[in-house]
């Protein structure tokens, strides 16, 4: 496999596999594989189907009724797969045909009703019952974390805000204390009203809708399955798999999928998370690297915490 394809490997494990507080960082991995899922060629079998697993964990019902932007996800893995399908579908037949073996997957999403989902998320999480990870209050987090930082993730305030505490603080003293704990009620009862429990609506039915690309999947699926159903009919329903990858080669989609859309290219946007990641990661590299001899003493040493 390529560079690719071990990034993907890499990145399905830390989602599937990591802790739930990893949560706000999911859009951080997928943001990385759409990057450079334009120029992806010849993905590897087993990228292949770690990627449509991702979409199938990201669309079952535990995690897209988790929080109202859960949802966000599934747009990235979509512009994965768009970008695979427009421009690199020569030579990437091992994912075409773990789409078309999970239709039903992206069937389910694109045929979901309001009665159906507000089913699911009843029986997924009952009253009584909270989701154990929240991805709103994530999102929520990570965006008031999304602010200049210093070299230690710590945010840097403006000279004008600076002033006006300052200025605050020698108005009245004796206050100073209450508006900071007000502060830290009020950023903290954002977060926690994030967490309240989600309940699908027509509104957010309709903006997810609008937000997933489902059309270039769909007209694959349009063209591809009845070409794989006609095969194992034809065979009386044991076609090798290998057969099924040679017809995929010799079919082309020009002329059937949509018109390519623009590659978009998502810059690296520093926050709070990445900036401490960074920090404790080049600090761990200095310390590991200079110890012979030793110029740092490890019972003084505190490179992360554990909460």
């Amino acid at each position: 496999g390529s560079h690719a394809d071990l990034v993907s490997i890499t990145l399905h494990k830390m989602i599937v596999n990591g802790s739930y507080r990893l949560v706000p960082l999911y859009s951080c991995f997928l943001t990385v594989v759409c990057n450079i899922s334009p120029y992806w060629r010849s993905m590897s079998l087993v990228s292949s189907v770690k990627l449509v697993n991702l979409f199938e964990l990201f669309s079952s019902p535990k995690f897209l009724y988790s929080g109202e932007k859960a949802y966000k996800h599934l747009a990235l893995l979509l512009e994965i797969f768009n970008n695979i399908i427009q421009y690199q579908y020569n030579g990437n037949q091992h994912l075409v045909y773990a789409i078309v073996r999970r239709k039903d997957a992206f069937g389910k999403l694109a045929s979901l009703t309001l009665p159906k989902a507000i089913q699911q998320c009843s029986k997924v999480f009952p009253a009584h019952l909270q989701p154990e990870y929240d991805a709103d209050a994530a999102e929520q987090v990570a965006a008031l974390s999304i602010q200049d930082v210093d070299e230690t993730g710590n945010p840097i305030e403006s000279a004008d805000s600076r002033e006006d505490k300052s200025s605050k603080r020698a108005d009245n003293p004796a206050k100073s204390w209450e508006s900071n704990e007000e502060t830290v009620v009020s950023v903290g009862s954002s977060v926690a009203g994030v967490k309240e429990r989600f309940t699908p609506s027509e509104s957010w039915l309709a903006e997810l809708r609008s937000s997933l690309p489902l059309e270039t999947v769909n007209r694959l699926l349009q063209h591809l399955v009845p070409v794989v159903d006609d095969m194992c009919e034809r065979q009386n329903g044991v076609v090798d798999e290998t057969d099924i990858l040679e017809v995929f080669k010799d079919i082309t989609m020009v002329g059937l999928l949509p018109v390519p859309h623009a590659i978009v290219i998502r810059k690296y946007q520093p926050n709070q998370y990445t900036s401490i990641w960074f920090t404790a990661f080049m600090w761990g590299v200095v310390f590991l690297r200079c110890q012979q001899p030793p110029i740092f003493d490890m019972e003084c040493i505190q490179l992360f915490q554990v909460s």
